[in-house]
């Protein structure tokens, strides 16, 4: 998984969820318990704060806003 800080903000990845190492996650980004996050999937949090509740499924390719 590649993250990137956005206007000081850095992405929270709860220990129990899976991140593919092709998704990025940008800025104010938050992932709970037992998420799954596909392939190449992009989740920014770079105009508003993104949060992906516990047992979230996103799936491959998906581009998410915040």
């Amino acid at each position: 998984m590649s993250y990137y800080a956005f206007e000081g903000l850095i992405p929270v990845v709860h220990p129990t969820a899976f991140v593919h190492p092709s998704a990025v996650l940008i800025g104010d980004v938050i992932v709970g318990a037992g998420v799954y996050i596909g392939p190449l999937a992009s989740l920014r949090g770079d105009y508003g704060r993104l949060i992906v509740q516990a047992g979230a499924n996103i799936q491959d390719g998906c581009i998410m806003h915040g």
